[in-house]
């Protein structure tokens, strides 16, 4: 591809850059002094074609915009493969950038839009702003000296992000190495710790099951004690009650018992009347037989009668007992049942009372239990007075006595299990936070282990990525090193007086330079800073030419902005000499930036930039 004509309009210093008729072969020459507008020219180039420099990206192109304008415009006109082309780009101040390409053979818009043109122009040319900046573009001005030409070398090859991402991965991998053996015993450090807690994980619902036991003992005592007052709160009523339906009962047996004599006696007399044997026959043989039918008929209807009220008697004796006296005696057993267990309770120590894991915990634990909860006098007399209660034969009064004794032995317990209780809840307390404790600590073990083995598959990760890099970049090394034996060895000659005769990259990533006056190869870095520019300087023609080449380009321009800055006059004339010998071939069109027009070098066209002036044109 080669430039033809450049037009710009409010683009960096230049209000109108008017530059036709360039010649297709040869030097061209851009001289001025500093901020004349030099590299301008070069940055009008790199916008046009692909909307960016290598100072300024895409979306800050509005700073290329001339001061006080709206909009910048650069027009290009381009051949390439004897095709002509016209190329549009602007931008305004808003960072909108507009492009069309244009066929102007064919009279064709190819493409109008920056996307499409980028598209299109990959098609035509065969390579992007990448390949264009490290193949056809240098610039003193993003070029460091010393380190930056050997930067600039490595980018040529391919090599630089190799070379900058392969030291990184291999300090990062050093620090994970570090990180992994740090993380390891922090590890171990934390399993020692886990283990040295010797938790046991059936004593926490043990000791919940026996705080389930001591709670339920409390509400029993409490139960049992209300029991009590109730029963004998109605003990009273029921005493009195149950002795008046007891007479009730006794009278009607009574007259039960009586009632079944008469009827024994009635139907007997009854019986002999009527039925009277022979000795009967001799006794009663004085008496008509119609007076002895009559009077065994009687006895017998008075029998009949005595029967049928002893039956109402039974009936009325067993309604007693069934429906008053037995439900009386049923409270009177309950009264005597709840006196019986609180005697037991008030005389049993509670490990005794509760057994199994809470009798155990509370025989480790305390160190003094009460044998008994109470020695109220009433509550020896329990056993005694309970027996004769279930017959209502115990006073009122010494029930009451016995329900007052009672409460005070349960609420004696009750505050002794409470203070059970105050104990087991510090233990179950103390259990929960070791329990705690301990999820956390393996919660903080999971995550040391699952980062530790994050960090070790990373670790494989890089390893095979620093790997596959070297391997990439040992391919990258061959294929450099093998353009420039074939491609850059003259003009490494040319370039240095035959001082250097190659240029190769160690598997290290460092670049060496063969010297015949020195005997052997020199690292890259041993050279002075301007033999370090012109085998720069060469590489990228060779570099130029290779790309030229490989997209079938028979013609191709190429832009050195301040290419001989810094170079003596020695070192000016040699690099121009073949500089002006390599525009005979694909790379025929080379603008060359300096200050000064260098003498005794025909250049194909001087343009000359104005100080101080917003306008050039040619």
């Amino acid at each position: 591809m080669i430039i033809t004509s450049l037009i710009a309009e409010n683009f960096r210093k230049y209000e109108r850059l008017h530059l036709k008729d360039l010649p297709e072969r040869g030097l061209l020459a851009v001289v001025g002094s500093n901020e004349s507008g030099k590299s301008s020219i070069g940055d009008a180039i790199q916008f046009g074609l692909f909307g960016r420099t290598d100072l300024v990206p895409p979306e800050e192109t509005a700073k290329l915009i001339r001061w006080g304008t709206d909009q910048a415009t650069v027009t290009l006109k381009l051949k390439h493969r004897d095709h002509e082309y016209r190329l549009i780009r602007s931008v305004n101040q808003a960072g909108d950038t507009l492009a069309t390409l244009f066929s102007t053979e064919e009279g064709l818009t190819l493409a109008d839009t920056p996307e499409a043109t980028e598209r299109q122009l990959k098609s035509l040319l065969g390579y992007n702003y990448k390949a264009f900046v490290q193949s056809f573009y240098w610039s003193q001005q993003s070029t460091k000296v010393k380190q930056g030409d050997s930067d600039n070398l490595r980018a040529l090859a391919g090599l630089r992000e190799h070379s900058h991402l392969s030291d990184q991965l291999q300090s990062e991998n050093r620090e994970r190495l570090q990180t992994i053996e740090d993380m390891d015993i922090q590890l171990k450090e934390s399993q020692a710790e886990l283990e040295a807690l010797h938790i046991d994980d059936t004593r926490l619902p043990k000791l919940e099951g026996i705080g389930t036991a001591l709670e339920e003992r409390q509400q029993h005592f409490l139960q049992l004690a209300q029991k009590v007052d109730k029963e004998a709160d109605a003990y009273p009523t029921n005493h009195e009650r149950f002795h008046h339906i007891r007479q009730r009962f006794e009278r009607a047996s009574f007259w039960t018992k009586l009632s079944l004599l008469i009827f024994i006696i009635t139907l007997l007399t009854g019986v002999f009347f009527l039925f009277a044997p022979s000795m009967g026959s001799t006794l009663l043989a004085s008496i008509e037989n119609s007076l002895r039918e009559s009077i065994g008929h009687t006895a017998i209807r008075i029998a009949s009668f005595t029967a049928l009220i002893s039956a109402i008697l039974l009936i009325y004796g067993w309604w007693l007992d069934a429906r008053h006296m037995n439900p009386l005696r049923k409270q009177a057993r309950s009264l005597s049942s709840a006196m019986q267990e609180a005697l037991h309770l008030t005389n049993t120590p509670a490990s005794e009372q509760l057994g199994g894991d809470a009798g155990q915990y509370l025989l480790q634990t305390q160190a003094d239990m009460p044998e008994r909860s109470s020695d109220h006098p009433d509550i020896a007399v329990i056993p005694e007075w309970a027996k004769s209660a279930e017959r209502y034969e115990t006073y009122p009064a010494n029930i009451s006595s016995i329900a007052d004794a009672v409460n005070v032995s349960m609420e004696n317990r009750n505050r002794e299990f409470g203070g059970y209780l105050k104990t087991l809840y510090s233990d179950v307390e103390a259990e929960q936070t070791s329990l705690s404790q301990r999820d956390q600590m393996i919660a903080r073990i999971d995550q040391q282990a699952d980062a530790l083995e994050h960090i070790r598959r990373d670790r494989v990760v890089f390893d095979t990525a620093i790997n596959l890099l070297q391997r990439s970049g040992s391919h990258a090394i061959n294929r450099f090193n093998q353009l420039v034996r074939s491609r850059c060895q003259e003009l490494l000659r040319k370039f240095t007086d035959g001082h250097y005769e190659s240029l190769e990259i160690a598997p290290d990533f460092n670049l060496k330079v063969m010297s015949q006056t020195k005997g052997g190869y020199l690292d890259f870095s041993e050279i002075s800073a301007g033999t370090q520019r012109q085998i720069a300087l060469a590489m990228r023609i060779a570099v130029a030419n290779a790309l030229a080449d490989s997209t079938h380009t028979r013609a191709q321009f190429l832009f050195l902005d301040e290419p001989l800055a810094f170079f003596d006059p020695e070192r000016t004339a040699s690099t121009l000499n073949s500089l002006q010998e390599n525009s005979s071939g694909a790379v025929s069109q080379i603008w060359l930036t300096a200050q000064t027009q260098p003498n005794n070098i025909n250049f194909t066209q001087v343009i000359t930039c104005p100080q101080g002036s917003p306008i050039l044109e040619t």
